[in-house]
C-alpha cells in the first residue's frame, strides 16, 4: 500500500479524513459548521538540495531518513539536520512537541515544511480523545445529567484546553464546576452576594479535577436568543466525536536560538497555554503556517529577523461566548495608584479564562534575565488572518512591519501598540489592514514610552458588527453587543505612550463620551508627539462632543467627520469649539463635516461597503501635505494635497488575509 493510500486508510479510522483532503462541506461537521477553514493543501514543489523525511505512520527513527526508509518523529529528524537541508514531513498527525534549536545558515537555511499535497499537522494533544474517544469516556452520573468524565486520570497536567476535532471551534474551560453544570445560561448577579453572578453555563466545555486527575466534559445545547449569533447545536456524547484536548503545558513547536529556519505549509494545534514559542530566535520564517491557539497562540521574545506570510492564528473564543465569561474578575484589588491601597477582593471568580487571552505577543526584556538583549526586532508580518481572540495581536520590539492582515473578531483590544516594558517600542509600522468585529481596534498602556514611535496608516477599520459583550440577562435576552472605540488606553498615566501618528485611515466606529476622531487624541503626555492627520472618521450613532485636548505636543487636521444615522444632529459649533479648545495647536484648521462618497455604503453589518472614494467626493484632494519623514505607499506626489482616508479615488482594493483572499466590497459580518 503506498503513503497515500496508508494515510487515507488511517485517517479513516480515527474520523479524521477532512484533514488529508480538503475541509469537508459544513454539514458534515457533527460539532458545528467549521468557521476557519484550514487551507487549501499545499502543491508546492519539491526543493532542490539535500533532502530528509519523516513518515509518522510507516517512519522508523533507526532508519536512514530517506524518502524510502523515514524518519518517525520530528524531533528525531532535526538532530540530524545540516544548513542546506529540507525536512519533509509526510501527511499525517505528529503527536510531539517539537523542539527546534538548528542552525542553518543565510545562504543555507534549514526548511521544514509539508510534502507536496499532503497535509501535515503537529498536535500537542492527548490521543486518545481523539483517536478512540468511545473508549476516552463515561457518563458521570454524579454530575450534570449530560456530563462524562474521563476513563483514565491524567495526574500532574494542571489544566486541559480543548477544540473539537471536526470544525476546530473551542470548549470553553471552566473553572469551576457550578458553572460546567448550571441550567441557567443568563448573567444574573447572587441577590445573597455569595457569588458575583449565579452560576452559568456557557457552551460546551471542560473541566480538570486536581485532585483525581479526570476530565470532565459537558456538550449541552445552547439557547441563548441573540439575533444573528449561533447556538451549539451538534453532538452532545463525547464518545462520537474527535476531540483536541491539551494539557496545559503542551507547546507543539518551540523554537529556540534556532537560526536560518523555514516552516511551510504546516498546521500546528494542541497548544496549553503555548502553542507556539519563538525564544531568540534569528532570521525565522512561516510560511502557510496555520496556528490554533492555546491561552496564546504564538508567544514571542528576543527574536529576529522574523517573518510571517500567508499563516493564520485562530483563537479559542466559540462563536457562542460573550465577553462576560472570558474575562479575568479574580484580582487582588482595583487600585492602579501606587500610593493607594488596594480594596479587598470582592466574592468574584473567573469563569472560563482560560480560552485565548491573545493571538499574538511580543514580549519585553527585563534586568534580571540572564539575555536581555536582543529585542523582537526586523519582523514583517503580511497577508495573515488574525481571529477568534480575546485580544489579538501584541505588537513590541523595533523595526515591525505589520500589513494586509485580517484582524477579526476580537472581544477586547484589537492590535495592542504599546511594550510590557519602558524604552521598548520604535519604527512599528501597522497599515493596509482590515480590522473588524473588534470591540477595541487599537490599544496601549502607559508604561512603554516615551520613547519611540509608532506609526498607524492606510487602515480599514469597521466596527458596524460590534462583539458579544454583555452575556444576555433576564433584564436584556438578548445580550449587548457592542461597538468599541477606535482607539483606548489601559492604565493612568505614570510614564506615557510612545509617539503615535496615525494618518490616511477609515474608521468606522461607535460614538462614545470622548470619541471624538475615534479616541485617537486622548490620553497624551508632555514628552511624547501625537499625530493624527488625514483619516476619515465616520460615527455610526451619533456626532461625537467636542475634544478638549491637553496642552501637549498634539497635532490634527485634515480629518473629514460623517454620521451616516438618519435622525444624526451635528453639534452647534463642533470643529470651531475643537479648534478653541485649550492646548489646541491649529487643530483641525483643514478639517470639516461631509458625507465621505463611498462607492458603497450601509451602516447594517451584513452590508458590503467599498470605502474607496467616487469621483465627486469631497475628501478628494482634501487632505493636508504629510511629513516627508512619514512613509505613504499611495503618496502620488510630495507636493500635491492627498485624498482623505485609506482609499483615494482610483485605488485598486488591498488584497487583505492569506492569499489577498479579502477584497472590497466587504461585509462587517462574515460568519454566523
Amino acid at each position: 500500500m503506498n503513503h497515500q493510500a496508508l494515510l487515507y486508510a488511517t485517517l479513516v479510522l480515527v474520523g479524521a479524513v477532512p484533514h488529508l483532503c480538503a475541509q469537508p462541506a459544513a454539514n458534515a461537521n457533527l460539532s458545528h459548521p467549521t468557521l476557519r477553514p484550514l487551507p487549501e493543501i499545499s502543491k508546492r514543489p519539491l526543493d532542490k538540495g539535500p533532502s530528509h523525511f519523516v513518515d509518522p505512520l510507516q517512519g522508523k527513527d533507526d532508519a536512514a531518513g530517506t524518502e524510502k526508509a523515514p524518519w518517525k518523529s520530528i524531533n528525531h529528524a532535526l538532530k540530524q539536520l545540516k544548513p542546506g537541508d529540507t525536512l519533509y514531513l509526510r501527511g499525517g498527525v505528529y503527536r510531539e512537541n517539537v523542539y527546534c534549536a538548528i542552525v542553518g545558515k543565510k545562504d543555507a537555511p534549514i526548511t521544514i515544511r509539508a510534502y507536496p499535497g499532503e497535509r501535515v499537522i503537529l498536535d500537542g494533544s492527548i490521543t486518545e480523545f481523539f483517536d478512540e474517544p468511545a473508549k476516552a469516556w463515561a457518563p458521570y452520573p454524579q454530575g450534570a445529567p449530560d456530563e462524562y468524565r474521563s476513563v483514565k486520570a491524567y495526574k500532574n497536567i494542571r489544566d486541559v484546553l480543548g477544540l473539537f476535532g471536526d470544525s476546530h471551534i473551542a470548549l470553553q474551560t471552566y473553572w469551576h464546576t457550578i458553572d460546567l453544570r448550571a441550567k441557567n445560561e443568563l448573567w444574573i448577579d447572587d441577590p445573597d452576594k455569595k457569588l458575583m453572578v449565579l452560576p452559568v453555563y456557557c457552551g460546551p466545555g471542560l473541566w480538570y479535577d486536581r485532585d483525581s486527575g479526570h476530565i470532565h466534559i459537558r456538550l449541552a445545547h445552547t439557547n441563548l436568543k441573540t439575533p444573528g449569533l449561533a447556538n451549539y447545536r451538534g453532538e452532545t456524547d463525547p464518545r462520537k466525536l474527535p476531540l483536541i484536548i491539551t494539557p496545559f503545558k503542551s507547546t507543539p513547536l518551540f523554537v529556540d536560538m534556532a537560526k536560518h529556519v523555514r516552516f511551510q505549509d504546516l498546521v500546528i494545534r494542541g497548544g496549553g497555554f503555548n502553542a507556539v514559542v519563538l525564544q531568540m530566535g534569528i532570521d525565522i520564517e512561516f510560511d502557510n503556517v496555520t496556528i490554533f491557539a492555546g491561552t496564546y497562540g504564538l508567544r514571542s521574545r528576543s527574536t529576529g529577523p522574523f517573518k510571517m506570510t500567508n499563516s493564520a492564528i485562530h483563537g479559542m473564543i466559540p462563536p457562542w461566548a460573550w465577553r462576560d465569561e472570558n474575562g479575568l474578575y479574580t484580582y487582588t484589588g482595583r487600585s492602579f495608584d501606587p500610593f493607594v491601597p488596594p480594596p479587598k477582593p470582592a466574592n468574584e471568580r473567573n469563569i472560563a479564562r482560560l480560552n485565548t487571552h491573545a493571538l499574538l505577543v511580543t514580549e519585553g526584556s527585563y534586568e534580571f534575565e540572564v539575555f536581555y538583549y536582543p529585542y523582537n526586532h526586523d519582523w514583517e508580518i503580511s497577508h495573515c488572518e488574525f481571529t477568534d481572540g480575546h485580544d489579538g495581536v501584541y505588537l513590541s520590539g523595533r523595526a515591525i512591519k505589520f500589513h494586509h492582515n485580517l484582524v477579526d473578531r476580537m472581544q477586547d483590544d484589537g492590535i495592542y501598540v504599546s511594550s510590557p516594558s519602558h524604552y521598548f517600542n520604535d519604527d512599528i509600522h501597522i497599515y493596509q489592514n482590515l480590522l473588524r468585529d473588534i470591540f477595541t481596534t487599537f490599544a496601549c498602556n502607559n508604561t512603554g514610552g516615551p520613547r519611540g514611535d509608532i506609526y498607524i496608516y492606510r487602515n480599514l477599520i469597521d466596527q458596524r458588527q460590534g462583539v458579544p459583550f454583555n452575556r444576555p440577562s433576564p433584564k436584556k435576552p438578548e445580550g449587548g453587543m457592542l461597538r468599541g472605540h477606535g482607539f483606548l488606553a489601559h492604565g493612568n498615566d505614570l510614564i506615557g505612550i510612545e509617539n503615535l501618528h496615525f494618518y490616511q485611515n477609515t474608521f468606522i466606529t461607535e460614538t462614545w463620551s470622548g470619541s471624538y476622531a475615534g479616541r485617537t487624541w486622548t490620553v497624551t503626555n508632555d514628552r511624547t508627539k501625537r499625530r493624527i492627520f488625514n483619516n476619515l472618521f465616520v460615527y455610526l450613532n451619533r456626532y461625537p462632543d467636542p475634544a478638549y485636548p491637553e496642552p501637549h505636543d498634539i497635532q490634527m487636521d485634515g480629518n473629514l467627520h460623517w454620521c451616516p444615522a438618519t435622525d444624526a444632529k451635528l453639534p452647534e459649533g463642533l470643529l470651531e469649539k475643537v479648534r478653541k479648545a485649550k492646548g489646541s495647536r491649529a487643530w483641525e484648521a483643514n478639517s470639516f463635516v461631509a458625507e465621505p462618497g463611498f462607492l458603497a455604503f450601509e451602516s447594517a453589518p451584513t452590508a458590503k461597503n467599498d470605502y474607496r472614494l467616487k469621483k465627486g467626493s469631497p475628501a478628494l484632494g482634501k487632505g493636508v501635505l504629510l511629513p516627508k519623514e512619514y512613509v505613504d505607499p499611495l503618496r502620488l506626489t510630495k507636493d500635491a494635497r492627498p485624498d482623505i482616508g485609506a482609499l483615494p479615488l482610483g485605488a485598486e482594493s488591498p488584497g487583505f488575509g492569506r492569499g489577498a483572499r479579502l477584497k472590497l466590497p466587504i461585509a462587517g459580518k462574515e460568519l454566523p
